[in-house]
């Protein structure tokens, strides 16, 4: 394309009212087209170019201050926030309730190990002494979450507390016989009073082994849980569980009744552990006082 100015007015006081025609003409074609400018833009082009230009740099210099100032402003108050959350934490308060979680945790693992339970894996964190910091938190509330959780699953899985609200009326171990009054006889687990119909739930959650009939106990159900321990509920009346079925800490799995060898009303409920019998009052607490029939 071919630009050709073909009139020009030179006369400076003409200028702003006259116009330059301008030919453009295309090269391919030689076709031309006239098009009329304003003689000032002509003879001033370098000063409206530079007027432009500093009108866009002038544009980009308050937008990017702005900007800056703006964001400059938003991150000076998340500091302060920091700043103010910071100072207002106490660390050696934070090191000691740590210290103490730790003790916590360490004291109910012992407590399910002299119970028979085996020993979880715990890591301190607590004593981290002075290498402590508030940018650490995050870190310690995964630990401990993880160190809970592991503790809830070992809890929720144990045979721990009672299957029946009723006081022990038999305990474990040698005991008179109660259908004869003479000699005694080995007795594997302990006996709750109770009423026909009354509830019997999981002492800790596992999978149903067996659930029917079982010679001496009537009706029964035995419950696999985890570290090789079994528990056994006797003399039901009812039975509201399956074999294979899995069942929760505290469910109801059936009534209490007097089927199988008993003498009346009563839960017989025992503790297996490792195929040995294991004295259920281990796992149990309770005030009651223990009578010795069944």
């Amino acid at each position: 394309m071919l630009f050709l100015p073909y009139f020009y007015s030179n006369t400076p006081i003409l200028a702003m009212k006259h116009k330059t025609s301008v030919l453009i003409v295309n090269s391919k074609d030689k076709s031309g087209k006239v098009v009329q400018v304003p003689t000032r833009l002509i003879m001033n082009w370098r000063k409206y170019a530079a007027f432009f230009a500093l009108l866009i740099i002038a544009f980009f210099f308050v937008s990017g201050f702005l900007i800056y100032q703006n964001t400059s402003r938003f991150y000076q108050e998340r500091l302060d926030r920091a700043n103010y959350i910071r100072s207002r934490i106490d660390l050696d308060k934070a090191l000691t309730a740590f210290a103490s979680i730790d003790s916590g945790v360490f004291r109910i693992n012992a407590l399910l190990y002299q119970k028979g339970f085996e020993k979880i894996k715990i890591d301190n964190m607590g004593g981290v002494g002075t290498s402590f910091d508030i940018t650490h938190i995050n870190a310690f509330a995964d630990f401990y979450q993880q160190q809970i959780w592991d503790l809830e699953n070992k809890l929720n899985s144990a045979p721990l507390g009672s299957p029946s609200g009723g006081e022990i009326t038999s305990t474990f171990g040698y005991r008179r016989n109660p259908f004869t009054g003479g000699g005694t006889e080995f007795h594997s687990g302990i006996d709750y009073r109770g009423c026909v119909g009354d509830s019997v739930k999981t002492t800790g959650s596992g999978i149903v082994t067996f659930a029917g009939f079982k010679a001496g106990y009537g009706r029964c159900i035995i419950i696999e849980h985890k570290d090789n321990l079994q528990t056994l509920y006797g003399h039901l009346r009812q039975i509201d569980v399956e074999k294979g079925e899995r069942v929760n800490s505290g469910q109801l799995i059936g009534l209490m009744g007097s089927s199988g060898r008993s003498t009346g009303p009563h839960l017989h409920y025992e503790i297996i552990e490792n195929g040995e019998y294991n004295d259920p009052e281990k796992f149990v607490n309770t005030d009651d006082e223990e009578e010795n029939h069944g």
